[in-house]
């Protein structure tokens, strides 16, 4: 199998080498690797061929091919290059996550028309934000007992379910860092207020089973957050805590029985 930053590789080992002898600057060019691939080239010796190939058009054919029109190289290029294009890919983005098929719609459009690297660049900006608006949004779940078990799932994965009497459980299902830590405060907030309608919320017990890590912010948050529920009466308790978690929180000021 060949590695995808394989001929990146190769590429910049080359310029590194070839700078300590005052080298042209060694390139990949999109479309001769397109003709290459639609010729079915499998090794460098193919390399070796297109130059010797070229060596002997450059002295030996030049004036027959002088009069040779541009668009019929183009032809060539383009006809290579269509076939890598991924029309299934596309229509399985789409079927899929459509999401994702914006990205590729977006990076496809930008490299036809823009620039090719330019439109890598915008294409990858684009999927940083997706993870980052992703990241600090995670989901929160609220769970209840399945019934005749001691299992908790989710309410939105079990259609019949038991509330244990005023106890709200909450899972979460990711690391919690600064930019996510104020949703996840403003979510469950939400949560005690609409489950303080139906049944009065005296104890909140967050299962953090999905939370691998936690930053100082987030540690330092979340101690609002207990403080806050505690003004409402409310007492508060962790679950399934990880020990990467559980050294951060233990770090955190005033950690223990007062903490939490």
């Amino acid at each position: 199998e060949i590695g995808d930053g394989q001929e990146l590789l190769a590429l910049g080992l080359s310029n590194l080498v070839g700078a300590a002898f005052s080298c042209y600057a060694v390139t990949g060019s999109f479309s001769r690797t397109a003709v290459a691939n639609a010729s079915g080239c499998q090794t460098q010796v193919a390399g070796i061929t297109t130059a010797l190939s070229m060596m002997m058009v450059l002295l030996f054919l030049t004036p027959a091919i002088e009069y040779l029109p541009m668009f019929a190289l183009a032809a060539i290029s383009t006809n290579s290059v269509m076939s890598l294009i991924g029309y299934d890919v596309a229509i399985d983005l789409w079927r899929v996550k459509r999401w994702d098929f914006v990205l590729w719609f977006v990076a496809f459009l930008c490299t036809i028309f823009i620039d090719a690297i330019k439109g890598i660049g915008i294409a990858i900006a684009m999927s940083i934000g997706v993870v980052i608006y992703e990241s600090i949004r995670p989901q929160l779940r609220i769970l209840w007992r399945v019934p005749g078990t001691k299992l908790y799932r989710s309410i939105d994965q079990e259609m019949e379910g038991q509330f244990v009497p005023h106890v709200l459980i909450v899972q979460l299902s990711s690391s919690l860092y600064f930019a996510n830590v104020g949703y996840v405060k403003d979510v469950l907030l939400r949560y005690i207020t609409e489950v303080s309608k139906t049944d009065t919320v005296e104890h909140l017990i967050l299962e953090l089973a999905s939370v691998l890590t936690v930053d100082a912010t987030a540690a330092h948050l979340i101690q609002d957050i207990v403080g806050d529920c505690r003004g409402q009466g409310i007492e508060t308790a962790f679950a399934m805590v990880g020990s990467r978690a559980m050294k951060t929180f233990s770090k955190a000021a005033r950690f223990g029985r007062r903490w939490a």
